[in-house]
């Protein structure tokens, strides 16, 4: 025994004797102290047998002495202990930094999710020997068997969202971020990237949000590179490739249009969405419901948020074999001044999807399925409810006039988002492909109008990454590689629209396989 006094942040607070033994305390005491700790403990034992450990601690009659020696209530340490649980903390924080910071001379990564994209960017970074990369996510044990399969790969556990403290932690031990999660976490993470001066790449939209942070990142002096992966990304690259040789060349550009997608092998296109999901199922359902903005014969068209753009769709037959179809996609005229394009009648950007998706998700969307809004049928602390006491006869093909109970969700949407992805995932030797393609209007100096016609097919492997995965990971990786290495050197945000940008990455998603065919219509 010694007396201990407090040292620090997470330790024992207060003065007082602190008591090392093993559980079974009377075999490690003498039996006299025995008697009398069992005599001073024996007449408060008639309280505490009639206590309810399901009842909160509060509705308890127990005196204050009884009180305080409660370590755990419902599953929560009391107040008096809470102490336990940042001693807990340090000692994992303690030894994550103590893996991290084990080996000098290494440029730290630290990797924010562990989800369907993750793989490329932890197997591209380390090929590098000198390069160390921390899986940070909230699901442990997919971040382990991701770190396991390759070297300098450390696994920890982080909940970004509620860990600010744990988050800002390994921020500060790391060179550069990556983030993978959700864009509304992009401006948490980035703030703390600019308090600790460490760069970031994203693979998702610049948001206002992160926009706003432009003077402070440059104040910081890091750099932020976002919408680094296909759609958006390898879609802006290539057209900023085919724009910025076409001025070169006197070209005016008259019309540009881009349409991206995400879908399963056609041989693996088996259900009634014709879909499956190869990234986040919450962001492909909500983006159903979104509004779109675009420009076609110098007319702007909005289609409103709520559904209208599953009405909006067009067959689309550049590549007549997939049986395509198009809507669009977010605001699209906001491209015209960055791509330097506000000569162009026509602008749109979109999403493919194989024919009959767009009917099957407007159906969804009159059953009042794709709503976000909270639903207390549903909350963790809910009933369990059957799809059947939530559905119709329409929805049978789905699996939803069953008996199985509905997820617990905070809405219908992410209910249904959960349901789906465990029946619309890719099964055992399937894959998933990715078709983007770009078609830029060139009026050249003789009248003559050309069209660029620029294509990217990409299948998954089943025993490897999938298609998607390649195509947003690898260019978040080969960003994140050319921040490090000083030769992206802008500071504040950077999206991919320069020559020093998206040239040295094409070339390089070249060499991953990833290869574009571009060719030509022209007209007299």
């Amino acid at each position: 025994m010694s007396n201990i006094v407090a040292s620090g942040p997470g330790s024992v607070e207060g003065n007082g004797i602190l008591m090392c033994s093993i559980d079974n305390l009377p075999a490690q005491l003498p039996i006299g102290a025995t008697e009398y700790f069992g005599d001073r403990l024996f007449p408060y034992i008639w309280e505490m047998l009639p206590s309810d450990a399901t009842r909160p601690l509060e509705e308890e009659d127990f005196s204050p002495q009884v009180r305080d020696a409660v370590i755990t209530s419902n599953g929560v340490l009391t107040p008096k202990f809470e102490y336990i649980e940042k001693l807990r903390e340090k000692r994992l924080r303690d030894r994550e930094k103590a893996q991290i910071m084990k080996k000098a001379g290494m440029k730290r990564v630290l990797l924010l999710g562990s989800g369907y994209v993750s793989g490329p960017v932890v197997e591209y970074l380390t090929r590098d020997e000198k390069t160390q990369v921390t899986v940070a996510s909230v699901m442990l044990k997919q971040a382990e068997e991701l770190a396991a399969k390759y070297p300098n790969t450390i696994p920890v556990m982080l909940d970004a969202g509620s860990q600010e403290g744990h988050l800002d932690s390994l921020v500060k031990d790391h060179d550069l971020v990556i983030s993978m999660l959700p864009y509304s976490l992009h401006p948490l993470i980035a703030k703390h990237c600019i308090k600790r001066k460490v760069n970031m790449v994203t693979a998702s939209y610049l948001s206002p949000a992160m926009r706003e942070l432009q003077s402070s990142a440059e104040e910081a002096g890091i750099t932020i590179v976002n919408e680094m992966g296909l759609d958006p990304g390898i879609d802006h690259m290539l057209a900023m490739e085919c724009i910025d040789k076409a001025k070169a060349d006197g070209c005016t550009v008259e019309s540009y249009s881009s349409f991206c997608g995400g879908l399963p092998a056609p041989e693996c296109s088996d259900n009634p969405l014709r879909y499956k999901f190869s990234w986040s199922p919450y962001g492909v359902l909500l983006n159903t419901i979104s509004p779109a903005i675009f420009l076609r014969d110098n007319q702007v068209v909005s289609i409103p948020a709520g559904g209208s753009l599953m009405e909006s769709s067009v067959p689309m037959d550049f590549l007549p074999g997939f049986n395509l179809e198009a809507f669009p996609n977010r605001d699209s005229t906001t491209y015209a001044e960055p791509y330097g394009i506000q000569t162009a009648h026509t602008l749109i950007r979109g999403t493919l999807r194989f024919k009959g998706f767009t009917k099957a998700m407007a159906g969804f969307v009159k059953l009042g399925l794709i709503n976000s809004e909270p639903c207390p049928l549903l909350q963790p602390t809910s009933a369990p409810v059957s799809w059947k006491a939530l559905l119709c006869k329409q929805m049978g093909l789905f699996g939803m006039l069953s008996d199985e109970s509905v997820l617990h969700a905070d809405s219908v949407l992410a209910a249904l988002a959960k349901h789906l992805e465990a029946k619309l995932s890719f099964g055992e030797g399937e894959r998933d492909m990715i078709i983007l393609r770009n078609d830029v209007g060139l009026r050249h100096p003789t009248g003559e109008l050309e069209t660029k016609h620029i294509s990217l097919v990409v299948y998954g492997d089943p025993s490897g990454f999938s298609a998607m995965a390649k195509t947003v990971g690898y260019p978040a990786a080969i960003a994140a590689r050319m921040v490090l290495d000083g030769e992206i050197s802008t500071k504040g945000i950077v999206v991919p629209l320069t020559k020093e940008v998206y040239e040295p990455t094409l070339a390089r998603l070249k060499e991953e396989g990833l290869h574009f065919v571009s060719k030509s219509t022209v007209l007299d």
